[in-house]
């Protein structure tokens, strides 16, 4: 038997060492579910807010709005016309119609009038819509029911009205019609969105106290990264994880905190770091794998963050970092280091940091992650032996449920069929192939 050279030998030593190597970083990835479970139980409420009223849009009450006076504070018109006392429009006609009722005006009344007159009986105020109803009256009959040239009658003119059977409360807001002093308007949990903020004015809430608006820093790593405004040159990219990962955190309500971009260098890169780690998430995105330029989990070493995990059996995303800084205080920032590539940055970022946003924003469990539906197929979907695979796909209603039509997709780096995605079809470890008509799990990319 001719024995093999030294050189060879050693080439198919340093193969098998490599194999063994990706067994055993394999065997230490974590299932995806692991990875999620892990992110929830280091992520927790940060305390509530109490913020004016105005600032409040898009964030959940803590604590509910309790209204300081009736609205209306007070009866007012609801329409322009004239207020009067129903018992004093008898009908004229003996059947009780086609008669005209003549009454004096003896005020005139806008919206903000204040004089707290009083009607004696017989006579009418011109009035206008939110004006105070005032003392002996009880209802407004609508100034389209004036006849002639009446109806631009005001003090010290008669008006002629249309007979008809004028009831108490007509075209009146009654007093505490809509809530009373001391009633819950809002209860804890409301999302405040413009018409809740403006029940809260109504109500005298000058402040409320709100959930949370996690600051989340947002850091791009680089050498080969240019600004979105510049043309790259050879060899350069543009820098798209940065705007894509702010309108992300955006999105969620949380107050994004854009670090720009950082080359590919360990001092530069541990002070960006260093920066982000003062918020209470910092994400980054590249060198979170295993080239010689990725420097990204050592800087988070040396910069007192503790690893979580790293790598997760997902497609895209593997790379994926998770950990914790323990602050001063008893504060924590939550560390996610995104991959690179645009498409796997995103993906990570809807299944593993919007979680932990929603979870410090105290929002309830159903909705920490993206709603999920299902689908058939309507061409067939790669997955993988070893890892779940998640996909792009369009959405449209079929005869007998929902369809997924699979987006053309070449991998990580590819974001044209995620920007006009519906959400990503989802095919679990073990299912290399689906077949056109399959019944698969879609996760939606819209709330």
């Amino acid at each position: 038997m001719t024995a093999m050279p030294p050189c060879r030998r050693a080439e198919c030593q340093s193969a098998a060492d490599t194999l063994r190597t990706g067994e055993k970083e394999w065997e230490e990835m974590l299932d995806l579910e692991a990875g999620l479970a892990l992110v929830e139980e280091h992520a927790s409420v940060l305390g509530p807010r109490r913020v004016r009223v105005a600032e409040a849009l898009g964030r959940r009450l803590m604590v509910a709005v309790i209204a300081d006076v009736d609205s209306p504070p007070w009866d007012r018109a609801m329409m322009d016309g004239f207020a009067l006392r129903a018992a004093d429009a008898q009908p004229s006609g003996r059947d009780g119609t086609g008669g005209v009722l003549e009454l004096e005006v003896v005020a005139d009344l806008a919206a903000g009038d204040q004089s707290r007159m009083v009607i004696r009986p017989g006579a009418c105020a011109r009035i206008m819509t939110g004006a105070p109803l005032p003392a002996g009256t009880d209802s407004v009959v609508p100034i389209e029911c004036a006849v002639d040239d009446t109806a631009a009658a005001h003090a010290g003119a008669s008006v002629r009205l249309l007979d008809a059977r004028f009831r108490p409360g007509q075209h009146v807001g009654l007093q505490g019609c809509a809530f009373r002093r001391g009633a819950e308007v809002l209860p804890a949990g409301t999302r405040m969105g413009p018409a809740a903020i403006g029940l809260a004015a109504e109500a005298g809430a000058v402040h409320v106290v709100v959930a949370p608006r996690p600051r989340v820093a947002i850091l791009s790593t680089g050498s080969e990264l240019v600004s979105p405004d510049s043309v790259p040159g050879f060899g350069q990219t543009r820098n798209s994880n940065g705007p894509m990962l702010v309108a992300a955190v955006s999105a969620l309500g949380a107050e994004p905190i854009p670090l720009g971009m950082v080359v590919d260098r360990p001092e530069p890169l541990r002070a960006q770091v260093a920066m982000g780690l003062a918020a209470d998430v910092l994400v980054l995105s590249g060198g979170v794998s295993a080239g010689d330029l990725d420097l990204v989990p050592d800087t988070f070493r040396r910069c007192g963050v503790e690893k979580v995990f790293h790598k997760v059996r997902l497609k895209p995303g593997k790379p994926v970092w998770f950990g914790v800084l323990r602050r001063a205080g008893g504060a924590t920032t939550l560390v996610f280091g995104l991959p690179g590539n645009p498409a796997s940055s995103l993906v990570c970022f809807e299944l593993f940091v919007r979680p932990a946003v929603r979870r410090l924003q105290g929002r309830p469990r159903n909705e920490w992650h993206l709603p999920r539906v299902r689908a058939r197929l309507a061409a067939a979907a790669k997955g993988a032996e070893d890892r779940p695979v998640y996909s792009p796909c369009r959405l449209q209603k079929g005869p007998d449920g929902l369809i997924a039509i699979p987006l053309p997709w070449t991998g990580s780096s590819d974001m044209v069929g995620l920007a006009v995605a519906d959400g990503l079809i989802a095919l679990p470890a073990g299912v290399r192939r689906a077949e056109e008509g399959s019944d698969v799990e879609v996760v939606l990319l819209h709330e």
